[in-house]
């Protein structure tokens, strides 16, 4: 699943950008690696190594989820049973920056894992990008 969010229109200054750098904070290569490739095929943006000179910054990020549920139950002999459950999630979570603004100005995330998740994210993004020009 991806959920998506632009700022409604989109920036003129990303819609000029020429370049665009990768900050990858998920502990994760092939995210960048996704991220990397998807952004080669599309070809509109150099990518560069140095964020502070890039035109728009990339940010990947993780956030894993664990829900734990205990249940109760008592039956009609008075027996009591106890049960738990846990569960997990993980999401990449991107978002795009422009030179010098601590604010995104687009974000998106998926449930994708690794290369696929940086795909994922720069396909959303070139999908805003593109709807917006």
């Amino acid at each position: 699943t991806i959920a998506a969010a632009a700022q409604n229109p989109m920036p003129q200054a990303a819609l000029t950008a020429k370049t665009v750098a990768i900050v990858n904070d998920t502990n994760t290569g092939a995210v960048t690696d996704g991220a990397m490739e998807q952004l080669q095929q599309w070809g509109h943006f150099t990518v560069v190594d140095d964020a502070d000179s890039a035109d728009i910054v990339l940010r990947f990020d993780k956030k894993t989820d664990h829900e734990r549920q205990n249940n109760q139950s008592t039956d009609a002999n008075g027996q009591t049973s106890y049960s738990a459950t846990m569960s997990f999630s993980r999401q990449i979570h991107m978002r795009a920056y422009l030179k010098g603004a601590g604010t995104p100005f687009y974000a998106t995330q998926t449930d994708d894992g690794k290369k696929k998740a940086g795909v994922t994210c720069v396909t959303s993004f070139e999908k805003a990008w593109l709807a917006a020009r």
